[in-house]
Formats: C-alpha cells, sequence, structure tokens
C-alpha cells in the first residue's frame, strides 16, 4: 500500500478518537445501530449530559457520528454501516481474553451489530449460507452467488442497490462467537427482512434480539437452525 502524506495525520486523529474511554464507549453503546439523546447516552456511559458534549462534538466532527435533529432532541448515531463494522471489528480484535469471560446469553444468542445480525444468529446464517454455496470465499474475498442471487430474491433478502462504498458482503469478526458472522449490504438486507417480517424482535432494553415462534419455525425448518 503506498502511503500519501495525509494517511499517517489521517490516522493519528482516528487513533485520538477512540483513544478516550468515553468515546470508546459512546461508539459500543451505539453499535446497535440506534440513535440516541445525548441524554441516554449520558446514562449508559456514566457521565453527565455535560461531560459528554464535547466528546459528542469531537466524534461527530470526526466523522464516525452522525447527528439528527428530531424536535428538541439531537439523535447521535454510527455514521455508516462502514465506520459501524470497522468499529466491530476493532472490538473483536482486541477483546480476546486470557480467560472466558462470561457474556449475557441473550446476546450471545442474537444481537444487531449495527444493522445486521451477530451472535449464534448470525455465525448460524453465515454458516448455512455458505455452505449452500450461496457465498462464495475467493481469494478476492466473499461473493454472493447466482444461487444465493436466486435464495436472496425468493426469501426477500436482496440487498439495497445504491452505489455504497459499503461491500455487497462482508466477513464481520463477531467477539461472543470469535467467528465470523455476515456483514455488508447484504447482512443489512437479511436483518431488516427478517425484523420487518416479525421473525425477530429488538428486546425494548437490551442490544439483544428475541426469536419468535415465526421466526424460531422458519431457522428450523428452512436452515436446519435451532438456538
Amino acid at each position: 500500500m503506498s502511503e500519501t502524506p495525509s494517511q499517517p495525520a489521517s490516522l493519528a486523529r482516528f487513533g485520538s478518537l477512540l483513544g478516550d474511554p468515553l468515546r470508546a464507549s459512546i461508539l459500543v453503546h451505539l453499535g446497535d445501530g440506534a440513535r440516541r439523546p445525548a441524554t441516554e447516552l449520558a446514562f449508559l456511559v456514566g457521565a453527565s449530559p455535560q461531560a459528554l458534549s464535547p466528546h459528542l462534538r469531537q466524534l461527530t466532527d470526526g466523522g464516525l457520528l452522525a447527528v439528527e435533529r428530531q424536535g428538541r432532541y439531537r439523535l447521535y448515531a454510527i455514521a455508516s454501516g462502514e465506520t459501524a463494522e470497522m468499529i466491530e471489528a476493532l472490538v473483536s480484535w482486541i477483546g480476546q481474553p486470557t480467560r472466558q469471560v462470561k457474556h449475557d446469553p441473550r446476546i450471545c444468542c442474537a444481537r444487531l451489530c449495527y444493522d445486521h445480525l451477530a451472535g449464534r444468529l448470525g455465525v448460524g446464517l453465515l454458516d448455512y449460507i455458505i455452505g449452500n454455496d450461496f457465498v462464495s470465499l475467493g481469494q478476492d474475498g466473499p461473493s454472493l452467488t447466482r444461487a444465493g442471487d436466486d435464495w436472496c430474491s425468493r426469501r426477500g433478502f436482496s440487498p439495497d442497490q445504491s452505489r455504497s462504498r459499503r461491500p455487497l458482503v462482508r466477513l464481520c469478526l463477531d467477539w461472543t462467537e470469535r467467528r465470523h458472522h455476515l456483514g455488508g449490504r447484504l447482512g443489512a438486507a437479511m436483518a431488516h427482512r427478517m425484523l420487518q417480517s416479525g421473525y425477530l424482535r429488538r428486546h425494548p432494553a437490551a442490544r439483544s434480539l428475541l426469536v419468535t415462534a415465526k421466526g424460531a419455525r422458519l431457522l428450523r425448518s428452512g436452515m436446519g437452525m435451532v438456538l
């Protein structure tokens, strides 16, 4: 990779944004794709709204957070799918404990990693689509096969065709399973469809997802998965 003069400075700025525990905590708490007001984020990270304000400004100015005004509130969210997957990869890379850590079983079972599925559900879905040759793992990275394109069309999983820099298929290292789950635009399309169709529901007070009875039937009969 050839270096341009701005790359070291840009990398240093990125590192400084992640180098503060409060800013890092904000990013982790927005990792489920939610949009949250500053007051809620302050409660989640254990800081006062006044103390949090400059950190939110720095993350927004640095391009890691997007902010949207809704009435009297300013809602903060991870800026993009690419940003979320990069942060998740970093969390997985540094989160290799020397001893086994016990995680919330709900988080381990099924959760959102920004806008795609993670935990045993996400890993199992990736195993299923690779095992059925819907995604191939070539030297140039993972790609959707013709059979996979047909399967996505039948299931309503066809990804958005926008000109996003985000790849269609991306493998994202899962920090609880220590294996990959499916990210990219395809992973986002699958999660959106399963939530929209009532196969999954967001947990009202956690990052985890609830698999409905309808979803359990789909996973068992359509994909041979039992969570």
